[in-house]
């Protein structure tokens, strides 16, 4: 492979403030798509990095080649039997193709296609400098990077979420010249909006990054991360605490500010009497703020850092100061409104509340939890005290969403229903169960802490799930706008957390029969739902499964047979991974395929034992019998390496009974007999795995 000299390239976009939530994605999109252009048009580069601001999107590529590598071109033309005549002479066919390469007859070559040899063309084609592509594939990247919410300019194909100002880009020292959204690339850029406004001519790459940083522009995404973080620390420090720190909120105003700056503020102590979530949504959510909290205890105290994008001074911190005071007096407003009565009162007030034109109001909603709590509970065999707790925070877990509070503060449903709750005289289990029953809220955060709040929160997912399936609402592709994806993965995190003996279709089918109630449904129509909400919890189980870095194969193996919950399934699925490279587990897998390949043509049956005449088949009989027990136990006690060593018991008589054993005889009465027996040690088998799907290697 020729050496070629090696340059790096420079993209930038610059633009109106972008949103936060957007940069992430567009970097890693600018990256990944210009190693698959640079492949298709067979440049090499050494390695790409990519930083964004809120004004602009900046790519470098490393160590890029000047041109691409000759390429061979192997053009196939006519058989050799037509290229000559009899008397061994060019014919017209081989001179034309000859000529249609732009090649002398004697320059082509022969090869042999599937036996037969073919006349070929073998042309070498030089590579094609980078600044001439260069061009071409910038416009191509752009066009390549998609949004959520993009928006159209000067064409279709050129689509930004915000208006593109300008464009630069250089080959080394060597302009880039191309147009996206209406907007020709230069050589001038910009530096930050108000500590050095005006634009400024670069030279090259290395000039670019210089100019930059002359002019206030923190280009580094990570660094200014860091910077934040520091400064945080320090002015945390500086009043005698630390900030709170939430790593979403620092993402967001990394990608907020190009300069940044902390600025600490301060506010009226006595809103610190207001519920601690109240104080850290209002300045975390609201108004992008880190509040700070003492080291020892981690209280609040009556401080907060905000990050500026621009020079400190003293009106900044007022208006920051100002802006959350109003905020914190309207909270305090709506928190005294909302206490003068107590939450069952408000309660009341969901019987005009909307849940959905299908399933009705939240009153009916909370009415159904009610019923599903006491339902589940009693399932689950658990104590008078956790059910009546659980009934009681059913009854009251939607109020607080007609409260003055939480129709400003919509992210505070359920804490302030926790802190109502408490104010008016619940029990503390209660009204833990009103704030955990939304949890968990997404992949990954923490489950109820209490019971009485995981029951809750089943009842919820359920109630959700199956009334929305009924109301023929579910997802489709990538389109789930009632979340129900996220419900199913909550029930899966709860039923997993509490190993509580529970299969999602036995919950789904009893949150059900509460909408049936209201609105019947045939039989037909209910089967069907019962059917789309099995499919449709077994694809969340799948997901849970692959997250925890089970095989395809197992994962597979083990949803095929029933299951008695959540639990039992992961663990059964963990153990069968760790067996799977095993020498017992590939004989399983033999004895398996054996007695399944002939097992297939019974619907199974009572093993007859008075027909049982060959000492192979009794053997195998016997041997069915005594494990059978052992392995129920140590399927109970979730004892799986047990499992898998009794299971191996039956290696040896199934080999046995089918080197011994004529299954397929004339007597129907005696082949079905030995079909139920390969059935019934089939079924034993499938207490753990569908062994046929597992993969092993030979």
């Amino acid at each position: 492979m020729e050496n070629y000299e090696k340059k790096d390239l420079l993209l930038e976009v610059g633009c109106e403030e972008l949103p936060s939530r957007f940069i992430p994605g567009a970097l890693k999109q600018l990256q990944e798509n210009t190693a698959s252009l640079m492949g298709d048009y067979r440049l090499n580069f050494d390695r790409t990095e990519a930083w964004g601001t809120p004004r602009r999107l900046v790519l470098l590529v490393k160590g890029l080649a000047s041109r691409q590598p000759p390429l061979q071109q192997k053009v196939k033309g006519p058989p050799l039997e037509r290229a000559y005549d009899a008397t061994g002479a060019p014919t017209a066919a081989l001179h034309g193709f000859a000529r249609s390469q732009g090649l002398s007859p004697e320059a082509l070559t022969v090869e042999k296609v599937k036996g037969s040899p073919y006349l070929f063309a073998v042309k070498e084609l030089p590579g094609k400098a980078a600044e001439l592509l260069l061009p071409e594939i910038l416009t191509q990247l752009l066009r390549g990077i998609s949004f959520s919410r993009p928006m159209y300019w000067e064409r279709k194909e050129d689509r930004f979420p915000r208006p593109v100002r300008w464009l630069v880009a250089f080959y080394g020292s060597t302009p880039v010249r191309f147009t996206f959204a209406g907007v020709d690339s230069g050589t001038a850029t910009f530096g930050h909006r108000f500590l050095s406004p005006g634009s400024f001519t670069v030279d090259s790459v290395a000039g670019y990054f210089n100019c930059l940083e002359r002019n206030r522009v923190i280009l580094d995404h990570e660094r200014r991360r860091e910077l934040i973080r520091q400064q945080l620390f320090e002015k945390a420090a500086a009043v005698g605490g630390q900030p709170l720190l939430n790593e979403a909120l620092l993402e967001e105003v990394t990608f907020l500010v190009e300069y940044p700056v902390a600025v600490s503020g301060s506010f009226d102590r006595d809103y610190l009497e207001l519920p601690r979530e109240v104080l850290i949504t209002t300045m975390q959510v609201h108004q992008r703020y880190f509040p700070v909290v003492r080291e020892d205890d981690g209280a609040l105290e009556p401080y907060f850092i905000g990050i500026s994008n621009n020079r400190f001074h003293k009106n900044i911190r007022r208006g920051y100061e100002k802006v959350l005071g109003a905020r914190l007096a309207d909270a305090r407003f709506f928190y005294n409104e909302d206490i003068k009565e107590p939450l069952e009162s408000y309660a009341g007030q969901l019987a005009d509340v909307i849940f959905h034109e299908a399933l009705g109001t939240l009153a009916e909603k909370q009415e159904r939890l009610v019923k599903l709590v006491g339902t589940i509970g009693e399932h689950l065999g658990l104590s008078g005290k956790h059910i009546r707790r659980a009934k009681r925070a059913a009854q009251l877990c939607k109020a607080d969403l007609v409260t003055h509070m939480v129709r400003e503060f919509p992210e505070l449903q359920g804490v302030m229903g926790r802190e109502y709750a408490l104010l008016s005289g619940e029990e503390p289990e209660t009204a833990a169960a009103i704030y955990e029953h939304y949890r968990p809220r997404h992949f990954g955060d923490a489950v109820p802490s209490t019971i009485e709040g995981a029951l809750l929160s089943l009842a919820d997912r359920a109630d959700t799930l199956s009334g929305c399936f009924a109301a023929g609402i579910q997802p489709t592709g990538s389109q789930d706008p009632y979340a129900l994806r996220r419900q199913g993965q909550g029930i899966i995190a709860v039923l997993m957390a509490y190993e509580f003996d529970l299969t999602p279709a036995a919950l789904l089918d009893a949150a059900l029969r509460e909408h049936v109630k209201a609105v019947p449904l045939s039989v037909q129509r209910r089967k069907s739902l019962q059917g789309a909400l099995h499919d449709f919890m077994t694809h969340r189980l799948r997901f849970a499964l692959q997250e925890k870095g089970l095989s395809y194969d197992v994962i597979e193996a083990v949803l095929a047979v029933p299951y008695r919950s959540v639990a039992e399934l992961f663990k059964r699925a963990a153990a069968l991974e760790k067996h799977l490279r095993t020498d017992l587990l590939k004989d399983l897998h033999a004895a398996y395929i054996r007695v399944t390949n002939l097992s297939r043509q019974t619907r199974g049956g009572a093993v007859q034992q008075e027909l049982l005449g060959e000492p192979a088949e009794k053997e195998l009989y016997l041997s069915l019998l005594q494990v059978e027990p052992r392995l129920e136990q140590a399927l109970q006690q979730c004892d799986y390496k047990s499992c898998f060593e009794l299971l191996g018991l039956l290696k040896e008589p199934v080999d046995c009974f089918f080197d011994q054993v004529l299954v397929m005889v004339e007597d129907e009465k005696l082949r079905l007999n030995r079909l139920n027996l390969l059935a019934s040690v089939k079924s034993l088998f499938n207490r753990l795995a569908d062994f046929s799907l597992l993969q092993l290697a030979g």
